[in-house]
């Protein structure tokens, strides 16, 4: 029988929330909701932004660029932290920077600047010149799938004092698989490397099993492992 408990990471990352913490890092294993979780948890009311980072963004991503308009002239739009800094024009809103590791220097030192306190955090708009600062209520959720958060530069931390490892996927999350797949993904989702599958895995190994049959879809998700992963879900099902 399914329970409503939030496993501990996730009743953490909901109390800090609560709290009013502004600045929290996910990390962890992929696939566990944590993208999700941070576009969602808590008040979003002001808006919520996702900036997926790479080795090849630039600036542009995080500020925004310069792009001719239908008519010929060149308008700005905004990056996705400065739209959460803008929220809904009232209060700040919230920007999740997912795969943060991957930020290369030069924007990683931006992201920093552009994520430190309310007080210290500027920025002059190149189209009207004008100064801005976060609106009230902005807020960053970083994830990453590092496993130990000594990867992760020294100065980055220090602007995200908690940081939670996630792992274990959101009970929101498994909810997107049948019933007698949850607990395999679950405990899947933070196992030994070689033993390690994600929801999407599950997810597909959901999608073609009705038409290809467990064994069988098994083997080609799971590959040597679809053995161990067919023996999880008979033995959730008759302990369900």
């Amino acid at each position: 029988m399914e329970t409503n408990t939030l496993p501990q990471c996730w009743q953490d990352f909901d109390d800090a929330i609560a709290a009013g913490v502004k600045q929290i890092i996910l990390y962890g294993p992929p696939g566990t909701g944590k993208t999700y979780s941070g576009l969602h948890a808590g008040d979003t009311t002001n808006g919520a932004w996702r900036l997926v980072c790479t080795e090849e963004m630039t600036a542009a991503d995080v500020v925004g660029h310069w792009m001719p308009s239908a008519g010929g002239a060149w308008e700005w739009h905004d990056g996705s932290v400065i739209k959460a800094w803008q929220g809904n024009g009232l209060g700040g809103g919230r920007v999740v920077a997912d795969e943060i590791d991957k930020a290369n220097g030069d924007v990683l030192g931006m992201l920093l600047a552009m994520f430190d306190s309310q007080e210290s955090a500027t920025w002059q708009r190149p189209d009207t010149g004008r100064t801005i600062r976060p609106l009230n209520g902005f807020s960053v959720v970083m994830t990453t799938n590092v496993e130990n958060m000594d990867e992760l530069p020294i100065a980055l931390k220090d602007r995200f004092p908690i940081a939670i490892r996630i792992n274990t996927p959101h009970p929101e999350a498994l909810k997107v698989l049948s019933p007698d797949l949850r607990k395999a993904a679950a405990a899947s989702a933070d196992a030994d490397k070689s033993r390690r599958f994600s929801i999407r895995t599950f997810m597909e190994f959901d999608k073609i099993r009705t038409t290809l049959g467990d064994e069988r879809a098994a083997k080609l998700v799971f590959n040597r492992r679809a053995d161990d992963i067919l023996d999880a879900i008979k033995i959730n099902a008759v302990a369900a």
